[in-house]
């Protein structure tokens, strides 16, 4: 009987190529009380993508959205225009690229306010849809961009490592000695967050965390030093977060550590790297780059998913927090998905595109890009099958549900250089199998289904029987 192997396992390339073990385009399910002889994990399809408004009628560089509560509408920056929905706001920001931050006032405070922050001015907008600029002498201009709102205070930081705040319920106003510096191991300050009750600062190689001492002049923030981290973030870019959840590329090139990984830092008090040695090499691989970098989070298909592109590698990673997995994404049409950012928004997904100008809604049963068919790809590491012998490959089989999906499959009997079609299995039968796949000493496997239909498995079974020399 055929020995069934999962769908399962990290991102396995032996260096930034697309060789080895890769999923692309799929999600992992994992069953935690999973029967006996059922399989653990399900490897789906991810929703495909339908555009949902072009609201600057043309192609605009995507900047930022936000979905705000003040108005229950979806706000988007593109190029320099802010908009609401599809109506253009009245002041333009002033540059037109990089990542814009927003952070919206509590109720308690009086008028909603949503901010907004491109690096060198911040802008209010109204529960009326009016923008203002703000123009202040104490604003650090340029700064960071990410700003923060916390009991009345809105902080803004600076690469001098100096975290700047507002006047008490006085977000348009400052005083020059009220800051902060976050930077007591002598490294650039790259981003603010607030998770809970406290505010994260990131350095170039410290994590650390800020509380409302409630001090009567300057800064009201005090520094937790015991609970400061020794690894810091790679570019601010790459942050992004969910509830009381965030995930960013780390560094410590400060501290005799120059590498990268991923890091999710939950609840304050939860710590994890969750990226491994083959990804941490593609991340290394970005160098300069990953100030390129574009990164969110949201709920997909009911994974939550932290989704990073990278520029230098031209190609989009997705790491499923719930499942402890990740994947790649591509569309119809390029190696990476190049969504820049996301919102959600009645339980929709919202996510902008980087160039086309678009905001896209994620469709759970969908499985296009912009109306082309995308490719779901499951590449499986090379294997001799524990005999270093000839091999012939009899017969293989699927084992997934009953859907329209085609899969067509593939082998490497040379160490991926190149792909033989060894024939098609088609979900809607109920047996899914194909014969006479040739001999090999090693081989590696890819399944590949571009239909508008689900699809979801869990192993294949290829029958293996043993030569001679």
């Amino acid at each position: 009987m055929a020995k069934p192997i999962p769908f399962v396992g990290p991102p396995g390339q032996r260096n930034t190529s697309t060789l080895d073990q890769r999923f692309v385009n799929v999600l992992f399910e994992v069953q935690k009380d999973a029967n006996p002889g059922q399989y653990p994990v399900n490897c789906i399809r991810r929703p495909g993508t339908s555009t949902s408004t072009q609201p600057t009628s043309t192609a605009a560089v995507g900047r930022g959205i936000y979905y705000w509560g003040g108005t229950d509408n979806i706000y988007s920056v593109f190029a320099s225009s802010i908009y609401c929905s599809t109506t253009r706001l009245t002041t333009n920001i002033a540059t037109t690229t990089g990542r814009v931050w927003f952070a919206e006032a509590h109720v308690g405070s009086g008028n909603r306010l949503l901010y907004i922050s491109d690096g060198t001015n911040k802008y209010i907008v109204t529960s009326t849809n009016a923008i203002s600029t703000v123009a202040e002498a104490n604003f650090p201009s340029p700064n960071l961009g990410p700003i923060v709102y916390l009991d009345g205070y809105l902080f803004t930081p600076a690469s001098n490592g100096r975290i700047h705040n507002s006047v008490l319920n006085a977000s348009s106003s400052s005083l020059a000695a009220d800051f902060i510096t976050a930077d007591t191991y002598g490294s650039q300050l790259e981003a603010i967050h607030l998770m809970k009750d406290q505010i994260l600062a990131w350095t170039k190689n410290r994590v650390e965390f800020f509380f409302n001492n409630g001090n009567p002049t300057n800064s009201p923030l005090l520094r937790i030093d015991q609970n400061t981290l020794g690894f810091g973030m790679a570019h601010k870019n790459s942050l992004a977060w969910a509830g009381e959840t965030a995930c960013f590329v780390s560094e410590n090139s400060g501290n005799g550590d120059g590498g990268r990984s991923v890091f999710v830092i939950q609840s304050l008090s939860k710590v994890t790297e969750v990226s491994d040695p083959p990804l941490n090499r593609i991340l290394q691989a970005e160098e300069a780059s990953i100030s390129s970098c574009s990164a969110w989070m949201e709920r997909i298909g009911g994974h939550l998913v932290y989704w990073l592109n990278l520029a230098g590698a031209d190609r989009t990673f997705t790491y499923d927090l719930e499942a402890g997995m990740w994947s790649e994404q591509q569309s119809a049409t390029s190696t990476r998905l190049n969504l820049v950012s996301a919102a959600s928004k009645g339980g929709t997904v919202y996510a902008q595109h980087a160039t086309d100008g678009r905001i896209y809604t994620f469709q759970p049963t969908v499985y296009q890009d912009g109306g082309s068919n995308f490719f779901s790809t499951l590449q499986t590491a090379r294997s001799n099958f524990g005999s270093h012998l000839s091999k012939v490959e009899t017969e293989l089989g699927l084992v997934g549900d009953t859907t329209g999906a085609v899969v067509n499959v593939y082998t490497s009997d040379d160490d991926y250089a190149s792909w033989n079609n060894v024939g098609q299995v088609e979900m809607s039968t109920a047996f899914k199998n194909i014969t006479r796949l040739g001999a090999f000493y090693s081989r590696a496997h890819k399944f590949e289904t571009s239909t508008n239909a689900a699809m979801r498995l869990q192993a294949f079974l290829p029958t293996i029987k043993e030569g001679t020399g």
